[in-house]
């Protein structure tokens, strides 16, 4: 295998596993998320490691290596719109979660008010030391 096809296969898992991604983050699957989240560093990886050869070979097909850098250009074009996708339903998701978080600290508020004016006060339990 050369290392066009060893850079697409890698683009194309990093595409999988950010499609993947954005599911786990719909569903609120977090380990999911961080275990997408590795496999798109190795992905990476993989493509800084094939990015040189591709180019080689690429330059070396002479004017027919512009129409595999034109598919390798649209295929990191839907990895980024991937990637933002991604970003704006993590950040949906974390705005509901913020949202969440300060109606129960405004219930624990009120509770803690209910709780001051139901409650009887507290006796000491000393009242004078022998």
């Amino acid at each position: 295998m050369n290392a066009c096809d060893e850079l697409q296969n890698a683009y194309e898992e990093w595409r999988r596993v950010a499609q993947a991604e954005g599911e786990a983050i719909q569903n609120c699957n977090w380990s999911l998320v961080a275990q997408c989240q590795k496999a798109i560093q190795q992905a990476q990886s993989q493509i800084l490691r094939y990015t040189d050869g591709a180019r080689s070979e690429l330059a070396a097909l002479g004017p027919t290596g512009g129409a595999h850098e034109n598919f390798f250009r649209a295929l990191i074009a839907e990895l980024i719109e991937i990637e933002r996708r991604n970003n704006s339903l993590l950040a949906a998701v974390r705005q509901a979660a913020q949202a969440q978080f300060g109606e129960l600290k405004q219930a624990g508020h009120t509770l803690r008010q209910v709780q001051r004016s139901y409650a009887p006060p507290r006796l000491p339990v000393w009242t004078s030391f022998s």
